[in-house]
C-alpha cells in the first residue's frame, strides 16, 4: 500500500499531480493499492458559507477562482483563507489516477456534508447525534452525485 497524503493539493500543475501518482503506482507491487488525498473543488465555498467569508470581497475572488479552475491563490495576508493550492473535482482525481495506470479507481468524500455544521463539535459529543453524522456520511460517502460536498477526499487505485 502507498499513501499520498498531501503532495496532490500542493502540486498545482495537472502533469505534477499525475507524475506523483505515477511514482506512487512505481513503487507499489502488482495488486497494491494506493490511497490519495485532495481537497474538494468545493471546500473554500462551502466554507465560506459556513464562515461568512463571503463578506470580504477578497475571499471571494479566492472561492470564485476555486470554483472556476480548482486553482486556489490566497493572495492576502490572512491564513483563514488557506495556502497556495490545487482543489480537485472528484471525477478529475478519478481520471488523474487513472492516467497514472491506476484501476477500479474509486473516489470517497472524507467527511460528509457535516463538516459546515456550525454546531458539529456539539453534536459530535452527543452519542446519538455523533451517530447520526456517521450514518450521513456512511451513506454519502461514495454517492458520486454528492461526494464532492466533503471537504477532502479520498482517491483509491489498484495497479494491476
Amino acid at each position: 500500500m502507498v499513501l499520498v497524503m498531501g503532495p496532490l493539493y500542493h502540486l498545482t500543475a495537472a502533469a505534477h499531480r499525475v507524475a506523483s501518482l505515477r511514482e506512487a503506482f512505481r513503487v507499489l507491487t502488482a495488486g497494491g493499492i494506493a490511497a490519495v488525498a485532495a481537497i474538494s473543488r468545493y471546500a473554500s465555498a462551502l466554507d465560506g458559507l459556513a464562515r461568512k467569508l463571503s463578506l470580504d470581497p477578497r475571499f471571494v475572488k479566492i472561492r470564485d477562482r476555486d470554483l472556476a479552475d480548482g486553482q486556489h491563490r490566497n493572495d492576502t495576508n490572512e491564513l483563514d483563507y488557506f495556502t497556495t493550492a490545487y482543489f480537485h473535482r472528484p471525477d478529475d482525481l478519478c481520471a488523474e489516477l487513472e492516467a497514472a495506470g491506476f484501476r477500479d479507481v474509486t473516489v470517497l468524500g472524507v467527511e460528509g456534508p457535516a463538516w459546515i455544521l456550525p454546531d458539529f463539535d456539539a453534536r459530535w459529543e452527543d452519542p446519538a447525534l455523533r451517530n447520526d453524522l456517521l450514518d450521513v456520511a456512511r451513506a454519502l460517502e461514495s454517492e458520486a452525485s454528492v461526494v464532492g460536498i466533503s471537504a477532502h477526499l479520498l482517491g483509491i487505485g489498484r495497479k494491476p
